[in-house]
């Protein structure tokens, strides 16, 4: 388990590369989004629009649903205090179990490094032990 518990600070490190994930992914909507607008004014001429325009249109508004929703919806944040902690939930994602901390500002975290049941179960009793309530 990649989770340790800082008792001085009263906070938890998570390490597991998250937010190296979340930065490629928000620059890969970044990209996308700008070869569509890049696209769209400067390569296609009018007849090309009707067609290959709407696609390159809907894959454009696609990234930035996507992109507000990340910036809105996740965090991750590897470092967390107790206190900013609301509960941990088990959710169940294509047939997987899997934990996810959801936060008083509105946002949650996933912890995606903890696959094992075992794992799972170390986590749980960490933080029923710190305090957090575990649904």
């Amino acid at each position: 388990m990649k989770i340790t518990y800082n008792e001085l600070e009263k906070s938890i490190e998570i390490k597991d590369g998250l937010k190296k994930q979340h930065l490629i992914m928000k620059s890969s909507f970044i990209y996308i989004l700008a070869t569509c607008i890049l696209f769209l004014v400067f390569i296609m001429d009018e007849k090309q629009v009707a067609w290959i325009g709407f696609i390159w249109i809907l894959l454009g508004l696609a990234s930035i649903g996507i992109f507000v929703y990340q910036i809105l919806t996740k965090s991750a944040a590897e470092k967390l205090n107790v206190s900013e902690i609301r509960h941990l939930t088990e959710k169940q994602v294509f047939g997987k179990e899997k934990l996810q901390l959801k936060l008083h500002n509105g946002k949650h975290r996933d912890l995606i490094h903890i696959k094992s049941h075992s794992d799972m179960e170390e986590a749980k009793k960490l933080f029923e032990d710190l305090g957090v309530k575990v649904n």
